[in-house]
């Protein structure tokens, strides 16, 4: 069976760790009698990506460059893309009896050709297997717009129609529960979706922490004896930077708050230098760039924290969740139950996360806080050229997400979020009072022989369930069965795809800071 691993690009990022792992899962189950020929189809950048990876030592792949596969802002002929990938598999010996196209976020809206390509090789019998990483429709209206620009009229006004095809040869795969049950409630059959999660890698035996805690200090002037509070992240918009912002004021004189990366998008840098520029006028115990070239490697990092952070207010997958506990660390901050949900499921202990970090609505004021949200709203709905709501419904959202006259840290602006971080920075009283109102937060930066019990017990859970040895298995019993799936020339959209972005763009899961330029 030939198996095609078709991306954007092989650059560093999430997806292109995704592929890798998913060469060395199949890899290991090579060692138990399993074969594939597998080629990987890119378009053209790999920066970072080696010759041959080198945990992959007899895995039977090779790498092709396909024009037109890569991020692009124009449409074009799809079938011109589907002739040439048409072309690349044959030449690697495969045919539509006997191959697996396996696309990774084919929906994001980086390719508006993407789509159509993918119905036209359905259309010719190849099976399809579509992995969902991350929607357009999640708040990405840009994305979703250039979508809609290279369908055309082809999808007669509706989007979401000619990006998600439905034959009974076209699989898709999803990371969760929760993606799965809305390409569910959108029309995709049981036997046509399945959950895929992601692998967690375990990076073995860290460096020795003094060296690397000496090296941290030197570089960044970070005392040795103040513990370390890891945010391995990249400083994106919705990972919430406010918030880690605020735990380094609430944390106290013996934490210092650690941010390993800078964006590395024109899109997401304004908001990052504001933060860093708060930080510094408020003498923040917050180290930037941690991570970046003049800084330490990620297993030093590693090495040298002492709790990892999250305060992400959106996630895909949400690997933090799992790969804490493999390095020996606690994991604390911003619980995400819609993604965090499965792993709890499996046996994982969250006992330091909580959905809200929650903030008493008069230091901004009330009306302030509705205006300025419904406000942002409004433009996203619109810009995704979505119906607006109703307003008394609209309004009971609001009075939702507002408890006992609190709300959450994550609901905020980065206007009133600033507002926020300054105030408790700059008043002990202040601080103290959202400490009280968020009592979770002492036990999370203390109970150190408490949670050494809650790390074993976690890391254990994801060795188990998330290790690549169990995702090697998901992955070939799922080719085997994308393959072996009757082909039809007739691909139709899911019935009803339009219900996807109905589902994203519900106003209880909207947070200005992630549409804020």
């Amino acid at each position: 069976m030939l198996i095609a691993m078709v991306h954007y690009h092989l650059n560093r990022g999430g997806v292109t760790q995704v592929i890798a792992n998913h060469l060395r899962a199949l890899q290991m189950q090579e060692a138990g009698g399993e074969h594939f020929r597998v080629v990987v189809l890119h378009g053209g950048r790999c920066a970072g990506w080696p010759d041959r990876l080198p945990d992959v030592p007899s895995l039977d792949y090779s790498v092709h460059v396909v024009p037109g596969l890569d991020y692009d802002d124009q449409p074009h002929d799809p079938r011109e893309l589907a002739t040439r990938l048409q072309a690349v598999l044959r030449e690697a010996g495969g045919s539509p009896d006997a191959s697996v196209i396996h696309v990774h976020n084919h929906a994001l809206g980086k390719n508006p050709t993407l789509p159509g390509t993918l119905c036209e090789l359905a259309r010719d019998g190849w099976a399809l297997l579509l992995q969902i990483h991350d929607f357009a429709e999640d708040f990405r209206a840009e994305n979703y717009r250039r979508i809609a620009a290279g369908l055309g009229s082809n999808a007669g006004g509706d989007t979401a129609a000619g990006v998600y095809p439905s034959a009974a040869h076209v699989h898709y795969a999803v990371l969760n529960q929760r993606d799965a049950r809305i390409l569910s409630a959108a029309g995709a059959q049981s036997a046509q979706l399945h959950v895929l999660p992601n692998a967690a890698g375990d990076v073995g035996a860290l460096p020795l922490r003094a060296p690397a805690r000496r090296e941290l200090a030197r570089r960044f002037g970070i005392p040795e004896n103040r513990r370390l509070l890891l945010y391995p992240v990249r400083g994106i918009r919705r990972k919430n930077l406010g918030e880690a912002l605020l735990w380094s004021a609430l944390a106290g004189d013996g934490w210092q708050v650690g941010l390993t990366l800078s964006p590395l998008t024109s899109a997401e840098r304004p908001s990052y230098e504001r933060w860093k520029t708060l930080a510094a006028s408020l003498q923040l115990p917050m180290a930037f760039e941690i991570g970046e070239q003049s800084g330490l490697s990620y297993v030093d990092n590693l090495a040298v924290a002492d709790r990892m952070l999250t305060t992400s207010v959106a996630e895909g997958f949400g690997l933090v969740f799992l790969e804490a506990w493999l390095v020996g660390k606690t994991l604390v901050g911003r619980d995400l139950p819609e993604i965090t949900a499965d792993f709890v499921a499996a046996g994982l202990r969250l006992e330091h996360l909580r959905p809200r970090l929650n903030v008493p609505l008069d230091w901004i004021g009330a009306a302030q806080w509705r205006c300025d949200f419904e406000q942002a709203y409004t433009q996203t709905l619109v810009r995704f050229g979505h119906r607006l709501p109703l307003a008394d419904e609209f309004h009971r959202v609001l009075d939702g997400l507002i408890d006992d006259g609190l709300v959450d840290f994550g609901a905020l602006s980065s206007r009133h979020q600033q507002q926020v971080v300054s105030q408790v920075a700059e008043s002990d009283k202040q601080r103290q009072r959202l400490r009280a109102l968020n009592g979770w937060i002492e036990n999370a930066l203390g109970d150190a022989e408490l949670t050494a019990d809650v790390v074993a017990q976690n890391a254990a859970v994801v060795r188990a369930t998330h290790s690549l040895a169990a995702c090697g298995q998901r992955l070939s019993d799922l080719y085997r069965e994308v393959a072996a799936s009757p082909r039809t020339s007739e691909v139709r959209p899911l019935p009803r795809a339009g219900q996807i972005l109905d589902e994203f763009l519900q106003p209880e899961r909207f947070q200005p800071i992630r549409v804020e330029s």
